[in-house]
């Protein structure tokens, strides 16, 4: 292979980015746009059994949490299908190869995000492919730009973020309790 052509093949590499779903459930309101967008998209029905994200909902305390496949560096889901049907995209999304999977389940139960679901129409799992066919790219992205509680972001910017909001929460819990001025914690009395 020549060098000019490894450097295209490089540079084509460093344009595709990796890019991954980022998810604020503080900024769910539980509308389920998500829901009804991905199963649109996938099935051509609107119903939450078809959608491929979910809302986990905590009604007692307000809350909504988005759950959907994390495509983990480590995924479980990978390791324990005895079918080798849960498979990594270029994209890096996990998705289940339809043709090989004989619906037993074990990745919905090693996933530690309960991420894969069923597909009612077969009875085999199913889990986000992050849309990788449609040039907009997710539509459950696209369906939340009200509340924008899910956004589809660069792997590289998502690790930035995630790196400065633990950064914040272990400032407020290492904070030095404050002193009163002049005490400095030690006396010069003998």
């Amino acid at each position: 292979m020549s060098y000019k052509k490894q450097w295209e093949e490089e540079y084509v590499m460093a344009l595709k980015e990796e890019k991954v779903l980022v998810i604020d459930p503080d900024k769910c309101t539980g509308c389920h746009s998500c829901e009804m967008a991905c199963s649109i998209k996938h099935f051509g029905k609107c119903h939450s059994y078809f959608s491929r994200i979910r809302i986990q909902e905590f009604r007692d305390v307000n809350t909504f949490i988005p759950v959907t496949c994390q495509a983990c560096e480590d995924a479980p889901c990978l390791k324990v299908c005895p079918m080798n049907a849960r498979v990594r995209l270029e994209s890096g999304a996990v998705v289940t190869d339809e043709d090989k999977c004989i619906g037993c389940r074990a990745c919905i139960y090693s996933c530690p995000f309960g991420a894969p679901v069923i597909n009612p129409d077969n009875g085999k799992t199913m889990s986000c492919d992050l849309c990788m066919d449609d040039p907009i790219g997710p539509w459950c992205v696209k369906a939340c730009t009200m509340q924008q509680a899910i956004k589809f972001v660069r792997a590289q910017d998502a690790a930035r973020a995630k790196g400065r909001d633990m950064a914040k929460l272990l400032a407020e819990d290492y904070m030095p309790p404050k002193q009163e001025e002049g005490d400095f914690g030690f006396s010069f009395s003998v």
